[in-house]
C-alpha cells in the first residue's frame, strides 16, 4: 500500500514539474485528472478493504488524499479557472 501511495505521488509530481517548468497545459490537465482519479481509487480501496488494511496505511492513505486535494486546488486557483470546472 505503501509502495502505491510513493509511486502515484512520483508521478503526479512529474506532471506538476512538467506543468510548472515546461508550462505545457497538457501536464496541468494530465496532474489534475491523475489526483483526482487517485482520490477516487484510494476511496474505493479504503471502503472495500477496510478490514484488512493497518490504520497507519489508512493514516497515510488519508493524509496523501488532503495533501494532493490542496495541491489540485492551488493549481486551479493559480490557472484561475472556476470551482466547478476547467472550462471558460
Amino acid at each position: 500500500m505503501r509502495s502505491a501511495i510513493w509511486e502515484i505521488s512520483i508521478l503526479i509530481a512529474f506532471f506538476i514539474g512538467g506543468w510548472l517548468i515546461a508550462g505545457w497545459n497538457s501536464f496541468f490537465y494530465i496532474a489534475v485528472g491523475l489526483i483526482v482519479f487517485y482520490n477516487l481509487i484510494m476511496i474505493i480501496y479504503m471502503v472495500s478493504k477496510r478490514s484488512e488494511i493497518s490504520r497507519l496505511d489508512m493514516l497515510l492513505v488519508v493524509i496523501a488524499m488532503v495533501v494532493w486535494l490542496a495541491i489540485a486546488w492551488a493549481m486551479i486557483m493559480e490557472k484561475q479557472y472556476n470551482f466547478w470546472g476547467l472550462l471558460q
